[in-house]
């Protein structure tokens, strides 16, 4: 991660994001009634994404001493079929982002993080107390679902190169794996994208079939070996400086539960987004010592791809708004609070 991230101030901001959440050691523990079991579908991979639902669930039948049992299961269904397995109960629930949904629902995708957005802090902040989860609520209201903000992880690494890249040109034609907003930012400023699944990027790198990848955490792009195939690491990751996490089923199934089971969850969720936010922070530290010692060199993005990388990104956000008027408001929702947000890191933190 780039320096900017490891400072005490980055840390200092996510206090404030913790400060907000429910602890559960202040949650009284619930009295055991008829035992409730649920199937959770999780969306993401094992590490940080995906464990983080699994200690979501296992706080949740902590807090109800038993009575909710939810049982995590790691891509029973497909990220195109969630919406469906919800609808037919084939699962009860679901664990991973919003913007996993986007085939379903385009605006539902600045949600799971956005290029150029907040940090960690300001965008649960924005979720939180900034008008984020009403927005989001409206969208998802419209296919009878639930959503509960439940996690938050750190900036991705923004790109891993065979070749140091220098200039808008070096842009031109490179073929690199990548997804969502940040393919088509990319794909505005000449890159071939490839949507490449996480356990087929080395393979695509060795056979020259990708010059470049974006993938996820630094700490996640160890474990998928990229620092042996691509030596030039660049930041900031500017295509998903967060990743959220949420808690999804149906209204109906919300809409069942006794208060104390709502307060549980909602608990457990606060726990959780705790908990995500600190082991990342700890995780992208150990993740870039290991690089350095495997000879993978850190660079800052040229000033001049980055500029080009936001107005690409202005077009983007643009073009999507034009079109779909819940994401217009949604979007609305997030350039009022970040207008304010702006106004106090400035005046609150040095630069």
């Amino acid at each position: 991660m780039p320096n900017h991230f490891l400072c005490s101030v980055q840390l200092r901001r996510f206090g404030f994001a913790m400060g907000l959440v429910l602890g559960v050691a202040t949650t009284p523990v619930l009295a055991r009634a008829d035992v409730i079991n649920w199937r959770m579908n999780s969306l993401l991979h094992p590490q940080l994404f995906g464990e983080g639902g699994q200690h979501f669930a296992e706080t949740v039948q902590r807090i109800t001493n038993g009575g909710l049992v939810i049982t995590v299961h790691d891509r029973l269904v497909l990220d195109q079929d969630t919406f469906g397995a919800l609808e037919s109960g084939l699962i009860d629930a679901a664990w991973g982002s919003a913007g996993h949904h986007h085939r379903e629902d385009a605006a539902l995708t600045i949600f799971t993080g956005f290029p150029f957005g907040p940090d960690p802090a300001g965008f649960t902040a924005w979720m939180q107390t900034g008008g984020g989860s009403e927005a989001l609520g409206a969208i998802y209201a419209r296919h009878g679902l639930k959503s509960l903000y439940c996690g938050i992880l750190p900036a991705e690494g923004g790109g891993w190169f065979v070749t140091p890249v220098a200039s808008l040109g070096d842009l031109e034609g490179l073929r690199m794996r990548s997804f969502g907003y940040g393919a088509r930012v990319l794909r505005k400023l000449g890159v071939v994208p490839y949507e490449l699944p996480a356990g087929e990027i080395r393979a695509a790198f060795e056979s020259g079939l990708i010059a470049a990848a974006e993938f996820s955490l630094p700490s996640i792009d160890a474990e998928l070996g990229l620092a042996e195939v691509a030596k030039h690491l660049y930041f900031p990751g500017w295509q998903q400086p967060v990743t959220s996490l949420e808690f999804l089923l149906p209204e109906r199934t919300w809409a069942a539960l006794s208060d104390q089971h709502k307060a549980a969850i909602e608990a457990a969720c606060g726990e959780t987004l705790s908990r995500t936010t600190a082991a990342a922070t700890a995780r992208q530290i150990k993740a870039l010592e290991s690089f350095l010692v495997q000879g993978v060199e850190l660079h800052v993005w040229p000033d001049e791809i980055l500029t080009a990388l936001r107005q690409a990104w202005a077009e983007v956000i643009a073009e999507d708004v034009a079109r779909a008027p819940l994401l217009a408001a949604a979007w609305e929702s997030y350039l009022r609070f970040q207008e304010a947000h702006n106004d106090w890191q400035a005046r609150a933190y040095a630069d």
